[in-house]
């Protein structure tokens, strides 16, 4: 897949097909249908599998929460298609730089997030963060200099009478 779409997902777009959440799943089972298709690569942080660790269903549960569903996010998670991007130093380090300089980013996860995609020049950035992420669309530079478009998650081939987004892929 060397010449394949990199698009990289934070915790929001993961957390959106987990749940299968409705504003956001017909764009997601796009990307990610095609990303099983080999079409794209999803590339995303191990601060994602830690940041999505319960369904929605769970969160008023008391803790410990039952295993089961875990079998569920690792199966959407742990594909060939998606590139687990680890928390070395270089992207702590680079997480650090870029919270410390980017006006109105709080969230020192989303800095891990923008980290990995800037380290691994992944220009395509899916998130629903309208609060700390959104809003740095074309303010990001890959380290090949490439501007990062931070946007809502899309289908990159625009979808279509034959799209993923009908045939249901996860």
């Amino acid at each position: 897949m060397a010449n394949s779409t990199k698009i990289y997902w934070d915790s929001c777009a993961w957390i959106g097909l987990i749940n299968g959440e409705p504003d956001k799943i017909a764009s997601l089972h796009a990307v990610y249908g095609h990303a099983r298709r080999g079409l794209v690569e999803i590339w995303t942080s191990t601060m994602a599998v830690v940041e999505a660790n319960r369904l929605g269903s769970e969160m008023q549960m008391d803790k410990p929460i039952p295993p089961d569903s875990l079998a569920k996010i690792d199966g959407l998670v742990f594909q060939p298609f998606v590139k687990l991007i680890n928390l070395d130093p270089m992207v702590a380090k680079r997480a650090r730089k870029i919270i410390r300089e980017t006006s109105k980013l709080k969230k020192r996860q989303d800095a891990v997030h923008l980290a990995s995609a800037v380290i691994w020049n992944i220009p395509i950035f899916h998130t629903y963060d309208r609060v700390d992420l959104l809003h740095l669309n074309g303010a990001i530079n890959c380290m090949d200099g490439t501007v990062m478009q931070i946007a809502e998650a899309s289908d990159p081939f625009g979808g279509g009478l034959f799209s993923e987004q009908q045939q249901n892929p996860v």
